[in-house]
């Protein structure tokens, strides 16, 4: 019989973002889908406490550019 409270689950607090600055690269190539994952990127650091101001974009040409 499954309970609500798992004994074994250990709660992990996130820190805040506020006091980090981010740097996102997105790549051009497939707009559609990294411009998604960029605005996904944005939201769950938001919500986390980063301030917008903090957070930079990059764009690079495709994939194989982002770790350059």
């Amino acid at each position: 019989m499954a309970t609500s409270q798992d004994s074994n689950q250990q709660v992990i607090a996130i820190p805040s973002g506020e006091r980090w600055r981010y740097g996102i690269v997105v790549a051009e190539w497939n707009n559609e889908v990294t411009e998604s994952l960029y605005k996904g990127a944005i939201s769950t650091l938001l919500e986390n406490g980063a301030k917008e101001e903090n957070i930079t974009k990059h764009y690079v040409p495709g994939s194989f550019e982002l770790p350059l």
